[in-house]
């Protein structure tokens, strides 16, 4: 006797996607059941609010994952043991010697050939789709890098997941170019408004409050720093201004942005100093719009003068995880001031790692595509994010 759908539901809802692709199997109730959208709406929600996340890393062209990446991190243990295993056929052959544009709600998309190819895969089901090349008159070479900037998000006000394209072009004519690649209607379009006067200093999009962000300069005479931002659901550019620096001057080459999935994050390294946390709050005003997460005082503290990357800020365990060298990771937990190594078996080479929702949106052969809506992050993700910053952490390690 199977139990009332209700109890069911909640009790799937809280398994991981390996064990629910195998529950499909249980029976034709249970395969409507988890194949339904609210079902899938309901297992990401409660897969974001336990942060039960995947790592993928792209060592040299080469995708591996690490499933259920954070089970360990309230371990009283000083290392976190992490086996990542390679992508196998055939979602292997299509990501072999691609790289990481972004992911959202579990879907990742990743790009080849001088970012005209393009892919989106879920790596939980390991279901991918290759997209369309964008239209012809994009620009085939480049003013400042032969590549374009690229970037990979969620459009909750239309339901859709969006490629963002975009280069300075010397062919054709001086400026910038856009593109804009819809899921939904399986098509690219251009971007009439784009930015002027402004130069970017960064290739991939940072996704977050539904939008993606680049770290760029306005007046590049002048160098004024400024992150811009693209909307995915009105499909418009915006400048978003810097948070307010005390003290001296931080150059664009030692600050970066990360993401938890929902909220945008800068991070500002102060040479053989601290490197201070930002996070952007939920609000389309310019007061108040940046609140300090962290300050983290780096003496004494071996590893953290060199190149460090901001991969993922874990509001529910109050970490933020940093690769350092493109060689290691580490878990430092904000409240308890404690480092935590992370031992990725599997990985013998430089790497860059990323931070991945295991969800169950289907990529389907006739482009409908299983998409749950959220208009805002789960409340206790959001709980916990806005209780932490609240009390106005100031650490020192």
């Amino acid at each position: 006797m199977e139990p009332p759908t209700d109890l069911l539901d909640e009790i799937l809802c809280r398994l991981p996607v390996k064990y629910l692709l195998r529950c499909r199997c249980v029976s034709k109730g249970w395969c409507s059941l988890i194949d339904s959208t609210p079902f899938v709406k309901k297992h990401l929600n409660k897969a974001l609010e336990c942060n039960a996340g995947g790592l993928i890393i792209n060592e040299g062209g080469k995708f591996y994952l690490a499933e259920d990446f954070n089970s360990d991190l309230d371990g009283s243990d000083d290392n976190v043991d992490v086996v990542a295993a390679e992508i196998t056929r055939p979602l292997k052959t299509r990501v072999s010697g691609a790289n990481f544009v972004g992911s959202a709600n579990g879907l990742v998309c990743v790009s080849k050939n001088k970012m005209n190819e393009f892919f989106i895969f879920n790596p939980a089901t390991r279901k991918s789709r290759k997209i369309p090349s964008a239209p012809r008159e994009f620009p085939l070479s480049f003013h400042m890098t032969e590549t374009s900037l690229c970037g990979f998000g969620y459009d909750q006000v239309n339901d859709d997941y969006k490629v963002v394209k975009i280069a300075e072009c010397y062919l054709q004519f001086r400026g910038i170019m856009a593109f804009v690649y819809s899921l939904k209607t399986d098509s690219w379009k251009r971007i009439q408004n784009v930015p002027s006067n402004t130069r970017f200093t960064g290739n991939w999009g940072m996704f977050g409050n539904g939008a993606l962000h680049w770290l760029a300069i306005k007046n590049p005479a002048n160098c004024i720093e400024i992150v811009v931002g693209f909307d995915l659901g009105l499909e418009q550019f915006k400048e978003v201004p810097f948070p307010v620096i005390e003290g001296p001057f931080v150059n664009f080459n030692t600050r970066s942005l990360v993401s938890d999935g929902s909220s945008l994050c800068v991070l500002d390294m102060y040479p053989n100093s601290r490197i201070d946390v930002w996070v952007m709050m939920n609000n389309s005003g310019e007061e108040n719009l940046w609140s300090k997460a962290l300050s983290v005082d780096k003496h004494g503290m071996p590893g953290f003068s060199r190149f460090v990357r901001p991969v993922h800020i874990s509001w529910s365990s109050q970490s933020v995880l940093l690769e350092i060298d493109s060689s290691r990771l580490v878990w430092y937990d904000l409240e308890r001031k404690m480092v935590k190594n992370v031992k990725v078996r599997g990985i013998t080479n430089q790497f860059d790692s990323h931070m991945y929702t295991q969800s169950l949106i289907q990529l389907d052969e006739d482009n409908q595509l299983q998409k749950p809506s959220h208009d805002k992050p789960p409340k206790e993700q959001q709980k916990r994010r806005d209780d932490f910053l609240s009390r106005g952490f100031k650490l020192s390690i």
